[in-house]
């Protein structure tokens, strides 16, 4: 193995992407080179500040939105590229040195893309409207039902046919560790649809699809769930 060939390693060393044959001659390099130590140290420091980062989430109804727009969204087939042709393939561990330095920007476009949601509140670059409790509430058609929540607290919903919206409110709701968090759900013909979560004293509008007959809640993971977990804590039928 060359030394150009030993440089490569340097993010899969750093990423811990390497078998115990090439981590212990990537170590007697080390030894003996500077700039390989320099290069490792900024694998890492990029990967410590990439955890850094992940800390910025996406706003509490981000998932009910992007499942929404899954819902709508046509799925097209990935494109791939014609494989260019090469003298020699690279060896086991220059795909493993390879695929650890891609899987690191990989993670870091994803973080950005993240973080950029949360910053921006958007879907697909569309602006996410803010919760208009007015105009639903003022509508001609809307009507709203309440329902007392298990363990406290109190769950409404007012719905517009007309508008085609519902405004789930959420009172006094017991508050939960930092690994759960409340999740919405509209339900009808077929599975419960996800319209994201709430805080447990806040509100948020979703759209209000024609076959919804219904409004539940329930506790489930922080990062939120596609299908409900556990019980509803509260269930409110909706006209």
């Amino acid at each position: 193995m060359t030394t150009a060939d030993v440089h490569v390693l340097a993010g899969a060393y750093a990423l811990d992407a390497v078998d115990d044959l090439e981590r212990a001659a990537f170590t007697r390099h080390l030894g003996e080179c500077p700039v390989g130590a320099g290069e490792v140290a900024g694998f890492r420091e990029t990967a410590a500040l990439l955890g850094t980062a992940a800390a910025v989430g996406p706003d509490e109804s981000f998932l009910g939105r992007v499942l929404a727009e899954v819902a709508q969204t046509r799925q097209l087939p990935p494109r791939v590229a014609a494989e260019p042709t090469v003298a020699a393939r690279p060896g086991p561990w220059r795909k493993r040195a390879l695929i650890g330095i891609a899987s690191a920007a990989a993670a870091a476009a994803v973080l950005a893309g993240g973080i950029g949601i949360g910053l921006d509140q958007s879907v697909s670059g569309r602006p996410a409207p803010p919760a208009d409790v007015g105009a639903v509430t003022s509508a001609p058609d809307a009507a709203t039902v309440r329902a007392a929540a298990t363990g406290g607290g109190s769950v409404s919903a007012t719905a517009s046919r007309q508008l085609g919206k519902v405004l789930v409110a959420a009172r006094a709701l017991p508050r939960l560790d930092a690994g759960h968090a409340y999740e919405v759900w509209l339900t009808g013909p077929g599975a419960p649809r996800s319209a994201g979560l709430v805080e447990p004293g806040g509100t948020i509008e979703v759209a209000l699809p024609a076959r919804t007959d219904g409004v539940a809640v329930t506790v489930e993971p922080a990062t939120g769930s596609l299908q409900p977990t556990t019980p509803s804590v509260a269930t409110l039928a909706v006209g």
